[in-house]
């Protein structure tokens, strides 16, 4: 009768507070900026420094370098907060030879997204891309050790079109509720302290970070650095697993 009391008290424990079996290291949504302010040629140069980052053999190191050796991903384009957000599917990289999969998905994004070069345009959304975002980790059905928004864009929000987006100092907060850091790639193009703005206004989470671009010829190095540090493992030893990953 004891045992059947214990396992009864067992079962009434609410799911949520369970501890969930992480499936991957890391989940994290690449947003990318979509905005009025991003011309097609800007927008392609995003797309490539994205693609060549993950396939840098530090970054494939870095995305299997935790416990499991694994990380999901994935990209999202946001803009205007009234305007649609565009994304790939959730992708597991767990290999050097997975992760130059999903660079040849994202270096030909646009072609999938239904506009031209896959931009949203009109006003800068940040906060309505970070909400999108979380709904993203939210839905997909993986559970991860640490879980991080990755915003590039070169532009403060803008004032919604509408009345009822979520603006950035609530997704921000969000975000923080929800223990998931966002960090931050400031192109600083069109707004000379938009790292400043960043640091104040959006970053969030535990170690979270600003890389710099200052014009978008440092777009791939700046992004390049950035995946390689939201990738590595804060767990992972120095050996030659973080050197030597599979091609399988």
């Amino acid at each position: 009768m004891k045992s059947l009391v214990l396992a009864l008290s067992v079962l009434a424990i609410p799911a949520a507070a369970q501890q969930a079996i992480p499936d991957v290291d890391l989940e994290i949504v690449l947003a990318v900026d979509g905005s009025g302010s991003i011309s097609a040629s800007e927008f392609r140069l995003q797309l490539e420094g994205y693609a060549n980052a993950l396939r840098d053999e530090a970054v494939q190191s870095a995305a299997v370098s935790g416990p499991l050796g694994k990380i999901a991903v994935a990209m999202m384009v946001w803009s205007d907060a009234a305007f649609k957000k565009f994304e790939t599917d959730w992708f597991v990289i767990d290999s050097r030879a997975a992760a130059g999969r999903y660079a040849d998905i994202v270096e030909i994004f646009h072609v999938h997204s239904g506009r031209n070069y896959g931009m949203g345009g009109g006003g800068t959304g940040i906060g309505s891309g970070i909400e999108y975002a979380l709904q993203m980790i939210d839905g997909n059905g993986i559970e991860a050790r640490r879980r991080t928004i990755d915003v590039s864009g070169d532009g403060i929000e803008t004032e919604p079109w509408f009345r009822e987006a979520m603006e950035l100092p609530e997704a921000r907060a969000l975000a923080a509720s929800k223990d998931v850091t966002v960090n931050g790639l400031a192109i600083l193009t069109d707004f000379g302290a938009l790292d400043r703005y960043y640091e104040d206004e959006m970053i969030t989470g535990p170690g979270a970070f600003v890389v710099v671009a200052d014009d978008w010829p440092d777009f791939a190095e700046a992004i390049q650095r950035k995946l390689f540090l939201e990738f590595m493992s804060p767990l992972a030893e120095r050996t030659d697993r973080v050197r030597q990953v599979s091609h399988e």
